[in-house]
């Protein structure tokens, strides 16, 4: 079959940009390692079959192997603790899609994220409990995980103007990032517990509000980098203020099991935040800490099996602001019901109920 000249230095673009090794890919492509090595420096070429499955493989149109440019993604901060293990291709999927429906909602709706000023003289704290008058919200408790999510989602979009979506990033290292733009993105793992996407909203807001966006695996312990660790304490005192805390705390007898599990369910989080929560109050010892933490580290996680909801899914994978600003866009007649489908990357029967209705 005929080979096709591309430009070697896009289709080097083309790859890492998508997460992959070359060895990665001349194993997809069941070619020779050194064959793929070549027509990355020029000195040989794809067919036009190998050029489609690269298209199907990278998650790219064919149009962009024949393009001139090069493409590139904004270099992301890694706050992760294990820097050194390699992003995953979900990663840079996410990342491009991230990009992309930014960009959208700013050329349809000519909007741009409002991100208030604070002092960096405050601590992480304090800056919580500013933004949340900022906000104009009260504590959220007494309710399930996910619909406390959700209510602030809401919120953080209609105030911010910001978009909030969730993706299979199928990794565990990764919790959430965030992407700065004229609209910023921030980007959930859609595999977390409900509990733990809801913790990692509030640290990337806080990444945001203080200008330093980048990729975290959010682990609460102390000893993550400085920024990391702020936006933790952010994070907490937002969802599970201290001072809430301690009035929550006296209403029982003891601190035991059962009533972390009751704490966790007032507040929506993760136990192993109202344990730290509760190991810097002085509440725990920091044994029992350690051994709750052992315990987690050593069960074995398991897949989930459960029939999804898939208008759902749709619906968190590509955010309200986007679902809101391009139905806008359709029904003013800017863009068709094609053009909306396609942006938000729906079937025709998931595009009907978020525009058409």
């Amino acid at each position: 079959m005929k080979e096709i000249k591309l430009s070697a230095e896009v289709l080097r673009a083309l790859r890492e940009t998508s997460g992959y090794s070359i060895e990665e890919i001349a194993k997809k492509l069941k070619m020779n390692l050194e064959k793929v090595i070549e027509v990355e420096e020029g000195k040989s070429n794809f067919t036009l079959t190998q050029i489609k499955k690269l298209a199907d493989i990278y998650k790219r149109p064919l149009a962009a192997f024949f393009s001139d440019s090069v493409p590139e993604l904004p270099k992301l901060v890694d706050y992760r603790i294990n820097r050194e293990k390699r992003l995953m291709p979900q990663i840079y999927l996410a990342e491009r899609k991230a990009h992309y429906l930014s960009e959208k909602i700013k050329e349809l709706s000519e909007k741009r994220s409002q991100i208030p000023s604070f002092s960096e003289e405050l601590s992480a704290s304090e800056l919580a409990r500013e933004f949340k008058k900022y906000l104009n919200v009260e504590i959220i408790k007494f309710q399930k995980p996910e619909e406390i999510l959700a209510r602030y989602k809401k919120v953080l979009e209609d105030t911010l103007n910001i978009l909030i979506i969730e993706y299979p990033l199928k990794v565990d290292d990764v919790r959430a990032f965030t992407i700065y733009s004229d609209i910023h993105v921030i980007v959930l793992n859609e595999d977390d517990k409900q509990s733990i996407k809801l913790f990692s909203l509030f640290h990337e807001i806080c990444h945001i509000l203080k200008k330093t966006a980048g990729i975290c695996s959010l682990e609460i312990e102390q000893n993550n980098p400085d920024e990391e660790n702020y936006c933790n304490n952010f994070a907490a005192e937002f969802l599970v203020p201290l001072d809430d805390l301690n009035i929550e705390i006296n209403k029982f007898r003891q601190i035991n099991d059962e009533a972390i599990v009751q704490l966790t369910e007032t507040y929506g989080v993760s136990k192993q935040v109202i344990m730290i929560r509760l190991l810097w109050l002085g509440y725990i010892k920091r044994e029992m800490y350690d051994e709750f933490k052992k315990k987690i580290e050593e069960v074995p996680k398991q897949k989930k099996y459960s029939r999804r909801n898939w208008e759902k899914i749709f619906s968190n994978r590509v955010g309200y602001l986007s679902i809101q600003e391009i139905k806008n866009a359709y029904n003013k007649g800017i863009i068709t019901f094609y053009e909306a489908s396609s942006i938000l990357g729906l079937k025709t029967k998931y595009a009907e109920k978020f525009i058409a209705s």
